[in-house]
């Protein structure tokens, strides 16, 4: 009697089992992409930081600490605070003089990171410019180095130093003194005119740049005189 043997890979119909094409792992978008998309995020962040470095600016004008002394700086001739009456903050007066006198301020570092100073000066990044172009400047000239100090409201007071290269850590307040004189002694007759702020050159990072900060108390001053100004129209303080 024959024996008849089945194979194991045949069906019992007869029938051949049906073979389709070989599988293949489906790829996801998502993994396709993964590299384009993290670069371009990447990138986004970049940017941003960079323009948020670039703009942080925490240097705003310290209320209340304006006015003073800073020790080894010129404090000038008869300034004073005017125009007080009523609600008014004032305005610090400095008559016609031929000497050098310091503006005394503060300023506070408000952001939640460390800047560092890298430079104060009565003039604008523009009126800076313009003078190393050959121009004069006018109403005040700077009259030395600016020099100051991080408050510890502890006595006695920090020595006062140059403040180039000084960091100001968050919430931390810097004392200086700007030496300025008037860019000329003589005055118009009946004229007046003032300053309202000095301007900061702050680092973060590797981003520099110039913050204008205002006066506590603005400077009040007869208006320094100019070659066009006829000299009948113009008065000069007797030393």
């Amino acid at each position: 009697m024959a024996i008849t043997e089945s194979s194991p890979t045949q069906p019992a119909s007869g029938e051949p089992p049906a073979v389709g094409p070989p599988r293949s792992r489906a790829r996801s978008p998502w993994r396709r992409w993964t590299p384009v998309t993290l670069a371009a995020l990447v990138t986004a962040a970049i940017v941003v930081l960079a323009v948020l470095a670039w703009t942080y600016q925490p240097i705003p004008y310290f209320s209340g600490e304006s006015g003073g002394s800073i020790p080894g700086l010129p404090s000038g001739t008869g300034l004073r605070v005017v125009n007080t009456f009523g609600i008014q903050a004032g305005q610090l007066y400095v008559p016609p003089q031929r000497g050098a006198f310091t503006v005394v301020e503060s300023f506070e570092n408000t952001g939640p990171e460390a800047v560092t100073i890298e430079a104060v000066s009565i003039l604008s990044p523009q009126e800076q410019a313009m003078i190393q172009a050959g121009a004069q400047p006018w109403p005040l000239i700077p009259a030395g180095q600016v020099l100051g100090w991080i408050e510890t409201w502890r006595s006695p007071l920090p020595a006062a130093r140059p403040i180039a290269g000084l960091t100001l850590g968050p919430g931390q307040v810097m004392r200086i003194g700007i030496p300025v004189r008037l860019s000329n002694a003589c005055y118009i007759k009946g004229s007046w005119s003032g300053d309202v702020s000095f301007y900061v050159k702050e680092r973060f990072l590797i981003f520099t740049h110039w913050v204008a900060v205002p006066f506590g108390t603005p400077l009040l001053f007869q208006q320094p005189s100019e070659p066009q100004v006829p000299a009948q129209d113009v008065a000069c303080p007797s030393r």
